[in-house]
């Protein structure tokens, strides 16, 4: 039997050559591998609106999915990233109702943006994680720093929400020193939003 390693979300990052996707870096809890699966836009924001404990003013499609699990009484376990074919991850969803565990197929942009609702594990198979995964040796606190986007002038403030605090305050920087004032402001903006 495959082994599973358990993973935590490291961070979002705006992809630049694909417009309208994001890379979702997915990171082992125990060691220094990681890597990153494609999603879009969409479950990106679901996903930052969660992990940034924010709300949306009407339920999400995932805020739906984690309404519906509870009303059937239904328990998600755990996410499994199971396989990978032609660079797309394949996942599944472990859901327990009624003393039965049910095993649905699910995109992994899904599955992950329902497990950070459900606060349920996300795990990948080790084989998978053996290929895919690169190791990181930077500390900590520093890993997770993402350049400033070449296109960050353009940014909606949806992607300016799922910049981290440090690429925000960058950004901040050289809007003022480039006298870009109104970019400044829209930017001040979105460092006051995840301040809070």
């Amino acid at each position: 039997m495959d082994s599973e390693i358990k993973l935590t979300i490291a961070g979002l990052v705006y992809n630049q050559t694909v417009i309208g996707t994001y890379g979702l870096v997915l990171s082992e809890v125990v060691g220094n591998r990681r890597f990153s699966v494609m999603i879009g836009e969409p479950e990106a924001q679901s996903i930052a609106l969660k992990i940034n404990n924010k709300k949306s003013p009407r339920p999400l499609t995932h805020d739906l999915i984690k309404s519906l699990l509870n009303s059937f009484d239904a328990e998600l376990l755990k996410v499994l990233i199971y396989d990978m074919v032609n660079d797309v991850f394949y996942s599944e969803l472990h859901i327990m109702k009624d003393g039965k565990l049910l095993i649905i197929d699910a995109r992994t942009s899904d599955a992950v943006a329902l497990a950070v609702r459900a606060d349920c594990p996300i795990f990948i198979k080790s084989e998978i994680l053996d290929i895919v995964g690169t190791e990181v040796e930077a500390p900590e606190n520093e890993e997770l720093k993402t350049s400033v986007p070449e296109n960050y002038e353009d940014l909606s403030d949806d992607d300016l929400d799922l910049l981290r605090l440090e690429t925000l305050q960058e950004i901040l920087e050289l809007a003022i020193e480039n006298e870009k004032y109104e970019l400044a402001v829209t930017i001040r903006d979105a460092v006051k939003r995840k301040k809070q």
